[in-house]
């Protein structure tokens, strides 16, 4: 048996049934903000192969379906998470390498989504997923019991890539919107946007410039106690949107810089 967990005997069986490519597949990563910290959405896989290590959710293209219709339906299959339509889904990349798939040739689209974690909290493995849950990233790196998490197939690179993207989009557009609950205090987006960026903005001009360009919306209700209670906003917009890059942008690997803009 290999490392991926098929035999020779396996892999020949399923490529005389499905042929050896090259299969198109749409995988999936969701990322969201819990307790503060990054969080990816992963399954861990039932079926070879790489049974039972953890993987993006995602599976094969259809032969009738769009391929960012496969994504939304492999998602659903495979964590329940089938009320995102309002959710923007953006195309990351493809990868083709040959031997990604120790199945076939197989040639996946991949697809990013931030999402608010109070609507995707309660996940659950389905179809040929036997678990699905959230992991904290360390950088790139997911984390269980304080451990790198190793990936099936080439996510590893996948997700890496995927991290790479999100934070240069935090420097140039309004990112993080996405991944706030329905009301938040300003520290608390600030707190989104360093978390994603790894590194700090400074208090007084990040408000002065997200309430002076109205990318939020005050409530007019506030949290907190009785000495200086915050005020609550909400997003005025949570999809993805272009803004002047912030002054950090040249530190971020993926980011534009403002001489680009």
């Amino acid at each position: 048996m290999t490392a991926h967990g098929m035999s020779a005997a396996e892999v020949a069986a399923w490529r005389a049934r499905w042929g050896e490519g090259p299969h198109v597949a749409a995988d999936v990563c969701i990322f969201a903000l819990r307790e503060g910290r990054l969080v990816v959405l992963l399954i861990q896989r039932g079926i070879p192969p790489y049974r039972d290590t953890w993987a993006l959710p995602g599976g094969f293209v259809q032969r009738d379906e769009d391929l960012l219709a496969a994504a939304r339906r492999e998602l659903a299959e495979e964590t329940g998470l089938a009320d995102l339509d309002d959710v923007q889904i953006d195309q990351l990349a493809t990868f083709g390498a040959p031997g990604r798939d120790p199945r076939g040739r197989v040639v996946s689209v991949v697809y990013t989504a931030l999402v608010s974690y109070e609507r995707v909290a309660k996940v659950k493995g389905g179809d040929d997923a036997a678990d699905a849950r959230f992991f904290e990233l360390d950088g790139h790196v997911p984390l269980r019991e304080g451990r790198a998490l190793p990936l099936a197939f080439d996510h590893a690179e996948v997700l890496a890539h995927a991290v790479e993207r999100l934070r240069g989009r935090v420097t140039y557009t309004t990112a993080p919107f996405a991944l706030m609950p329905e009301t938040f205090t300003l520290a608390e987006l600030q707190a989104a946007y360093e978390t994603v960026l790894g590194s700090e903005l400074h208090r007084r001009a990040f408000r002065e410039r997200i309430e002076g360009e109205g990318w939020v919306v005050p409530t007019g209700e506030t949290r907190g106690g009785r000495h200086r209670p915050a005020r609550l906003f909400r997003a005025r917009t949570r999809g993805l949107e272009w803004m002047r890059p912030w002054p950090e942008a040249k530190k971020v690997p993926g980011a534009l810089s403002r001489e680009g803009r």
